[in-house]
């Protein structure tokens, strides 16, 4: 499934932007409560509560792929 930059979800530009600031170390998909959550990682290594629950992995691993695109910083901010 690939998915476009115009079909993120506000929690996914929110986790990039907290990726980028430096909140979040990284973002992964967890196992939780039966389901796959997508998650921040903390500097120390501690998961945050879970922004998007998913019941088919695939569709977890797109949502953070995409978020993981978004976070990725090409060019210094001081550039815009």
């Amino acid at each position: 499934m690939t998915t476009q930059m115009t079909d993120t979800t506000l929690w996914q530009r929110n986790l990039a932007s907290l990726i980028r600031s430096g909140l979040f170390e990284r973002a992964e998909v967890v196992e939780y409560r039966g389901l796959h959550a997508v998650v921040g990682i903390y500097r120390d290594g501690t998961p945050s509560a879970p922004l998007a629950k998913y019941a088919d992995r695939r569709r977890a691993d797109d949502a953070l792929d995409m978020v993981l695109r978004m976070a990725d910083i090409s060019a210094p901010v001081e550039l815009n």
